[in-house]
């Protein structure tokens, strides 16, 4: 008997799966991108206080405007069709294994997950390499893929869970299982 109590999940030819070179540029563009986002969300600020305006200190409300921009562009901008710049630059689209655009919940936890752990930039950097669909752990624990612009799924396959032990680390996370291909 076979547990399919996991679902099923779509998978694409192995390069549709957007490398670790890609990647870095994305996260290098991404990252320019929100500095420049937090320039002009301080600009306002900055001339309010110039113009004698703004007497106190409106750093904290400066944080939750920042922050809120941030979790725009990551979240919904992110899954949407347009993307995020180095989305467009590299041409990629993030996907859930499910089918279509992951959810808003998914991708703040994407954001949340890279932001306060369990995992950091070098160890996704090093799963990407090791992993057959170059899937950050994060991708990996939430079901979504990196995958270039224009692929589409080579079909759907039931999901069964993967157990890795390495680095220390014993990891458990749901995985397609691609079917056989026989000659």
């Amino acid at each position: 008997m076979v547990d399919n109590s996991l679902g099923d999940a779509d998978f694409y030819d192995p390069s549709d799966y957007v490398g670790i070179g890609k990647r870095l540029v994305i996260l290098v563009v991404d990252s320019v991108t929100l500095a420049l986002v937090g320039v002009a969300v301080w600009s306002p600020f900055l001339a309010l206080m110039l113009l004698g305006i703004v007497q106190s200190d409106p750093s904290g409300l400066f944080w939750i405007c920042y922050l809120i921009s941030i979790w725009l562009y990551l979240g919904p901008v992110k899954r949407s069709n347009f993307g995020t710049i180095g989305y467009r630059l590299m041409g990629v689209r993030l996907v859930s294994a499910k089918g279509g655009p992951p959810s808003l919940l998914t991708m703040t936890a994407r954001m949340l997950m890279w932001m306060f752990g369990p995992f950091n930039l070098v160890l996704d950097l090093l799963w990407l390499g090791a992993d057959s669909e170059n899937q950050s752990l994060r991708d990996c624990y939430l079901g979504t893929y990196l995958i270039h612009k224009n692929a589409k799924a080579l079909g759907r396959a039931p999901v069964h869970l993967t157990r890795y032990n390495a680095m220390g680390f014993a990891l458990a996370y749901p995985r397609v299982c691609r079917p056989k291909i026989v000659a």
